[in-house]
Formats: C-alpha cells, sequence, structure tokens
C-alpha cells in the first residue's frame, strides 16, 4: 500500500523535529502496511518563511531516514516531491525537481484554508499544457469548497486529480470537513486518499483506517482503484476516476445503494 501526502521529514517543515520521531512514523506506517511513502514537504507556503527546501538538502534528509529504516528492516521505500502551497507562479516553478513526481507529471498543489484562490483556473490551464497536470490537496478542508462542494464537478472535467485527507474520512478534522469529505466520495468526485500524516500521534499514518471505513461502503474494486491510483502517481500514468463507477452506464442499482450506505455510515 502506497501513501501519497505526508509529512514525514525531521526539522523540515512542520513535520517530526528528530530523525528519531520521523523513524517512529515509519513504524505506524509499517504496521498500517504501507510499503511506499511519498514525502511531500510543504512549499511556498507562509510557514515555511526561513526554511531549507533545497532539493538536494531533502535528498540527504530522505536518504538518511530511509538508511535507518532499512535497518530496521521495515520494508518501506520513500520518494520525495512537495505540497505547493497556491501562488499564481507554478509554471515559474515547475522546472524545480522536487514539485513534481511521476517524470514530471504530476503536482501535489494546497490552497488558503480560508481564501479563495482567485485566478488558479488560469495557472492551472498553463500548467497542464506544460504537461503537469495540478493534484488539489484535502478540497474538503478548504471553506470555498465547504460553501460550494458542486465546484469538484468542474475540478473534475478539467482534468485536475482529487486528494482526500483519510484523517477527514475518519473525522480528525471535525464533524463538518468529515461531512464535506462524505459528499464528495458520494458523488465519486475524488482519485486518491492520502494520509497528510505529521506524527505518530494525533496526525498519523491513518490511511488503512480510512481503506477500511470505504471498504465496508464501497465496492473492493473501486477501493483498489484508489490504492492504484496512488501507484500510477509514483509511475507517472494516468489515474481513472471514481466518478466513473457512479456514472457509468454499466453501473447497477447496487452502486446506487452503496452511495446511501456511506451517507449513513459517514453521518
Amino acid at each position: 500500500m502506497i501513501d501519497f501526502h505526508n509529512h514525514l521529514l525531521y526539522d523540515v517543515d512542520d513535520g517530526p523535529k528528530t530523525i528519531d520521531e520521523s523513524i517512529e512514523m515509519c513504524i505506524c506506517a509499517h504496521k498500517q502496511g504501507i510499503t511506499e511513502i511519498v514525502q511531500t514537504v510543504h512549499f511556498q507556503h507562509p510557514k515555511m518563511e526561513g526554511k531549507n527546501v533545497n532539493y538536494d538538502f531533502l535528498m540527504k534528509r530522505l536518504n538518511n531516514v530511509q538508511a535507518e529504516i532499512d535497518k530496521r528492516r521495515l520494508n518501506i521505500k520513500l520518494h520525495l516531491t512537495a505540497e505547493v502551497f497556491y501562488l499564481p507562479n507554478l509554471l515559474n516553478i515547475c522546472k524545480n525537481p522536487l514539485l513534481t513526481i511521476g517524470n514530471n507529471k504530476y503536482m501535489l498543489i494546497e490552497f488558503s484554508s480560508n481564501i479563495f484562490p482567485e485566478g488558479y483556473e488560469n495557472q492551472f490551464f498553463d500548467l497542464q499544457s506544460y504537461g503537469v497536470i495540478p493534484i488539489i490537496a484535502h478540497p474538503e478542508r478548504y471553506r470555498f469548497i465547504q460553501n460550494d462542494v458542486q465546484i469538484l464537478n468542474s475540478w473534475i472535467d478539467r482534468g485536475y486529480v482529487i486528494q482526500i485527507d483519510a484523517g477527514s474520512i475518519i473525522g480528525h478534522f471535525g464533524k463538518n470537513t468529515k461531512n464535506i469529505a462524505q459528499q464528495i466520495i458520494n458523488n465519486g468526485h475524488f482519485h486518491l486518499i492520502g494520509s497528510d500524516a505529521h506524527n505518530s500521534k494525533k496526525r498519523n499514518f491513518c490511511i488503512h483506517e480510512a481503506y477500511d471505513i470505504l471498504q465496508k461502503i464501497l465496492s473492493s474494486k473501486i477501493v483498489n482503484q484508489l490504492k492504484v491510483n496512488s501507484e500510477s502517481i509514483i509511475q507517472g500514468e494516468d489515474v481513472f476516476s471514481i466518478n466513473y463507477y457512479f456514472n457509468s452506464k454499466n453501473s447497477t442499482n447496487k452502486l446506487y445503494k452503496l452511495k446511501e450506505k456511506l451517507i449513513k455510515f459517514l453521518s
């Protein structure tokens, strides 16, 4: 199992402070059944002022952690990319090797929680024209999405990849965020689940728990597709929209009943 989106590297952003804490997170991930971790350091976020986000420096940190977990035979492979805070400069910075993954095909992007990202459509269009596909991190946590979840309809149509936080599904970010995650899942407007882990305690690798919830209310085929999508991101391959399973002409009443189960289970 792959976890795409977490903050594993020590003393880099708001994740762990020491390498020992990074290793504790890896042990937690191992217990979850995770075999690959895509570490996504915050980039150009206001909280990152004065932080070292040099690619070579971060790769050295990543290799340090990889060496320690290899000693412990945890069977986890680490990857490095970033969670890019949205600013109207994406095309100017996308050549930075830290910022894309999957043979430079995908970029994980987060918005401000409370401020509507003016002009993002044009920025994303330019990015896609350059060959980079935006992955939008945890939309269920943005106020403008909470006010109008149907915005995700256009995001799917435009080819954006949508990643939901596992903690949102479980309820770690409050009832409102959980309800918005429920609506997004109910509409099939997502492609990925990521832990967004920051430590081994309250913000840990809870992705297995989230998959367990989805396994109970969705078909195993859908859950497997979510896992395949994470692998496809790393390989630079296309991902498959979960929306297909709900809207396909081949869908049966069974899937619509599953949607009803989802509402009851997450409420």
